[in-house]
């Protein structure tokens, strides 16, 4: 559900009063300005997303108390959604962020939060990022982000620190923690310090010189596993779900600007991958399974594959789109990861909860582990199906020709909802 639904639904609510203690609230402040710090916001494809998208940079303190660290800070439930926070909750962190925070700002009617500074393009923010941070080692597995920023604090001041895992071994800790200090002179100045930890002597490098070697790491890990994950890309793919909008005086319309390069002019797969198939002579001439799919067909509103191409194209490059006339859900395929963060993050902070296509809505889902592995098996036997078919006739034994969607192996002799538009008697 939208972010923007969860603060009318929770400013709706009976509002009872919350009050956050001093620790609770300095953690709280601090966590809140790492989100939106340089620090983090050029990494964070899916908040960073959600300011660029938002018409005044602002975003909903509901979705911001419902990630997992803020969680844990504000005693919320693991289960705990943007529309489910407390009304409450959000008010006191409203008052906090509004009295004791240099960087944020707050909207007028304490729901959503900002940076106050103009967010710089993403390769100048790493950049300096990067001239700013060190690399540091050997740490104990053991240690924590507020071990290390405890002892860096004592020579200056640190904006953040990172723990990465293992190459090997995501679970632990790789023993080198990334301090990134407010200054570029305090990270050469600590270049040349002397520092020992639980005894240890710290080895002590710029990021980029880390940043190098982690990638040897990695590259000689793969070659130890080359059979090592799967052979497809990971995370490019969305599942959608199509719902006709309901109408309403309130609702308003999402059009979003993602701007693109090398956006593809049309929807790329029409020969090879198609899942659309033609129509029997006998599906033309029966009716629609519906009143509302009736209605669509009447009204012109039935929804193709070029009207999703037009506003998931809005988000990055689409390779791909799995979808017949007809069906009411299906996938998109990105050519990278960052159109699909920045489809979801839309889809969840728009007002209708989902994408607007027409007059329907498309909720969005990220595909991820097995559902993912399943999406590219049975696209896998769907190409192997088409190569069988192109030597074979592309008929069963039984002479019915078959085909293969998102919901498996069906006949196109039997009495299912046509593809294709059709004239309705």
């Amino acid at each position: 559900m939208a972010a923007a639904q969860a603060t009318e639904h929770n400013s709706s609510e009976e509002k009872k009063v919350e009050t956050l203690d001093e620790t609770k609230a300095r953690s709280m402040l601090r966590q809140v300005e790492f989100y939106f710090s340089d620090s983090n916001l050029p990494r964070d494809k899916f908040l960073r997303a959600a300011v660029e998208e938002s018409p005044d940079g602002l975003v909903s303190l509901a979705l911001i108390c419902s990630f997992g660290r803020m969680r844990q800070i504000l005693g919320l439930d693991r289960d705990t959604k943007p529309e489910s926070v407390p009304a409450g909750i959000i008010d006191a962190v409203s008052d906090v962020l509004k009295s004791q925070s240099t960087t944020l700002r707050i909207s007028e009617d304490g729901q959503k939060v900002g940076r106050i500074a103009e967010l710089m393009k993403p390769e100048e923010m790493i950049e300096q990022l990067d001239s700013r941070t060190i690399a540091a080692s050997p740490f104990p597995f053991d240690i924590t982000l507020e071990d290390v920023e405890a002892f860096f604090s004592k020579h200056a001041k640190v904006n953040s620190v990172r723990l990465p895992k293992h190459v090997s071994d995501k679970r632990y800790f790789c023993g080198t923690a990334l301090i990134e200090f407010s200054e570029e002179e305090d990270a050469k100045k600590t270049l040349d310090e002397t520092l020992v930890y639980a005894g240890a002597e710290l080895t002590v490098k710029p990021k980029k010189e880390y940043d190098v070697e982690r990638k040897k790491q990695i590259e000689e890990q793969n070659k130890k596993n080359p059979d090592k994950g799967p052979s497809y890309p990971r995370g490019v793919v969305i599942s959608f779900q199509l719902e006709k909008k309901k109408k309403s005086s309130n609702s308003k319309k999402l059009e979003p600007e993602v701007h693109q390069e090398n956006e593809s002019s049309e929807v790329e797969g029409e020969g090879d991958e198609s899942a659309e198939a033609k129509p029997s002579k006998e599906g033309q001439d029966n009716k629609l399974e519906n009143s509302e799919s009736v209605s669509d067909e009447i009204g012109g509103s039935q929804i193709t594959r070029e009207d999703l191409k037009e506003v998931f194209g809005k988000f990055g490059n689409v390779k791909y789109i799995d979808f017949s006339m007809g069906q009411d859900s299906g996938y998109i395929r990105y050519e990278d990861s960052k159109g699909v963060e920045t489809a979801r993050t839309m889809a969840e902070v728009s007002d209708d909860g989902g994408l607007l296509v027409k007059d329907h809505i498309a909720t969005v889902q990220v595909v991820t582990g097995e559902e993912e592995e399943k999406y590219w098996k049975e696209l896998q036997e769907k190409r192997e199906s088409k190569f069988d078919g192109a030597r074979g006739g592309g008929k069963n034994r039984g002479g019915r020709r078959e085909s293969f969607g998102k919901h498996g192996r069906h006949n196109d002799s039997s009495n299912r909802r046509p593809q294709k538009s059709q004239r309705v008697n």
